[in-house]
């Protein structure tokens, strides 16, 4: 072996490198609370919206919606609110950047005009009903990249796709039957 190699080898420090782990290090010792913005496939008019906040580490509640009745009043813009928990099944980490796959359990909503307060559960009441609600299972793969080098803060993409079951669906949404696939894509930042 060449000395220089040698000298270079057994003096790490000379040659510059290091070779650091990078550990995420939240305020409360795992990712606390996102706020996420992307596409759903049931309104196309407005930004799909979602707030999840993490009591346990692999514990989360979330809602997710466009915001109809409190952030706009459009008449004319079909939504569908979702309001569950979710647990994480599996994770990945990988230097800055982590994968989980989440199974979320709750409810979700769907309406065709601007939003009433309160859900109504349950078969159709009535011929002219503008909105109703059902339980929800979904699955999602949610990545997360940390920024900065002491791991508080991260950027988040949530992919998400389930079903609900609302057995007045097809007279509020006009069209199919009372399992109401959805899926979104949302994008965010989170600490």
């Amino acid at each position: 072996m060449p000395p220089l190699l040698l000298l270079l080898v057994t003096r790490p420090g000379w040659s510059q490198s290091s070779s650091q782990a990078f550990k995420p290090r939240p305020i409360a010792g795992h990712a606390v609370l996102d706020l996420r913005v992307g596409v759903d496939r049931i309104d196309t008019q407005h930004p799909f919206l979602c707030a999840e906040i993490s009591p346990l580490s692999w514990l989360s509640v979330e809602g997710c919606g466009t915001g109809s009745g409190f952030l706009h009043q459009d008449p004319n813009a079909p939504d569908m609110a979702h309001f569950r928990t979710r647990a994480r099944a599996a994770s990945v980490s990988l230097g800055r950047t982590t994968a989980d796959l989440l199974l979320g359990a709750g409810f979700a909503e769907v309406q065709r005009t601007a939003d009433q307060p309160g859900f109504l559960f349950g078969p159709q009441r009535d011929s002219e009903q503008i909105e109703a609600a059902g339980p929800e299972a979904s699955a999602s793969i949610k990545g997360r990249y940390w920024l900065d080098a002491g791991g508080r803060t991260y950027a988040a993409a949530d992919l998400n796709a389930g079903v609900a079951a609302i057995p007045a669906a097809p007279v509020v949404i006009g069209n199919g039957g009372p399992i109401v696939p959805f899926a979104s894509l949302t994008l965010g930042f989170g600490f």
